[in-house]
């Protein structure tokens, strides 16, 4: 899904795998903490709950930009928000 071994680069390819191990280990456990009768109720509702934390930081932290048309601008709002703290510092230093 990522690409070759050799494209990525090897540390690329065993970050990924670590990233995804963790993630497994993590659902695991949240799992088991709701089969015995801690957190949200059912072991569907901690894939809904994980599946929304997942949006919001992806919604916060994303480094994907977008063009418009007053140039490029980052779809997440962290980022977005920085990047145009920035860029107006920049060109206030340039008036």
């Amino acid at each position: 899904m990522y690409g070759e071994v050799s494209d990525l680069g090897l540390v690329n390819s065993v970050l990924i795998v670590v990233q995804l191990s963790m993630a497994g280990v993590i659902v695991l456990l949240l799992d088991e903490l709701l089969q015995k009768g801690y957190g949200l109720g059912t072991a569907i509702n901690l894939f809904i709950a994980t599946n929304i934390c997942e949006v919001i930081l992806w919604s916060s932290f994303s480094f994907m930009s977008i063009k418009t048309e007053q140039g490029p601008e980052y779809e997440g709002a962290i980022i977005a928000f920085f990047h145009l703290l920035f860029t107006k510092s920049n060109k206030l230093e340039a008036l």
